[in-house]
């Protein structure tokens, strides 16, 4: 399913100004213009730009995951579901976060380019999405396409995970045999596919993201900056 992206979001417009003053937003750098030097006056990076799967990026999806979608969370969603594939996560993140504040259809489509890369929550979410029809309009035969893709995926399987057995119930007496048969065809023309900004908004959205760091004023002229995503 091919999604295209017609507008941004109030969270993902907040970027462009939040990142164009990076020393004073915390969602997009890794602290204040206080920064540590070593010994030569070299910036140094902070925790979280050592290790930005262990800090940033897991607490924000883990933030999600408790419904806290505040603003600093979805600035720091949208940075990384930016970067593309490998940041699925994000992706989904941001989606339910979009989703539960009431932006459907771009929520959907932020879940989409998870699912369409393979990745089995969201996968599972849209199989939930498309069988519910309270977010979108009810889809019986994409919802059993997401849930037989979900519950087959080798990211789970490889990793000896069991698919939700409740997902499974939610379609018992809900499918006929010609809408399985339908969603098994989708389910055997369906491939992976790795969503990367093209759009001129979408382009411009994720260069704001990676603004460099700045040199502190007091830095030596000599020392080479360490420039870091904007996101941290």
């Amino acid at each position: 399913m091919s999604v295209t992206r017609v507008r941004l979001s109030a969270p993902a417009m907040t970027v462009f100004a939040l990142c164009l003053v990076a020393f004073t937003i915390t969602a997009c750098t890794g602290g204040g213009a206080a920064r540590k030097r070593d010994a030569e006056g070299r910036v140094l990076p902070t925790l979280a730009e050592q290790d930005p799967s262990g800090t940033l990026y897991a607490k924000s999806i883990s933030d999600a995951g408790r419904g806290e979608c505040d603003e600093r969370t979805l600035d720091v969603l949208t940075c990384f579901s930016y970067r593309g594939h490998g940041y699925e996560g994000a992706q989904t993140a941001l989606g339910q976060c979009l989703i539960t504040g009431g932006d459907n259809t771009e929520g959907i489509d932020w879940v989409h380019r998870a699912a369409d890369a393979g990745w089995p929550d969201a996968q599972k979410l849209l199989a939930q999405i498309y069988l519910a029809g309270n977010v979108t309009t009810r889809d019986s035969v994409e919802a059993a396409k997401w849930a037989k893709l979900y519950s087959r995926n080798p990211s789970l399987l490889s990793l000896g995970v069991q698919p939700d057995r409740n997902l499974a119930l939610a379609f018992q007496g809900e499918i006929a045999v010609e809408q399985n048969t339908e969603a098994d065809q989708r389910v055997a023309a369906w491939a992976p596919r790795y969503w990367t900004p093209t759009s001129q908004v979408d382009q411009n959205v994720k260069r704001s993201c990676e603004v460099e760091g700045r040199r502190p004023p007091r830095a030596r002229q000599d020392a080479p900056l360490i420039t870091v995503p904007d996101i941290y």
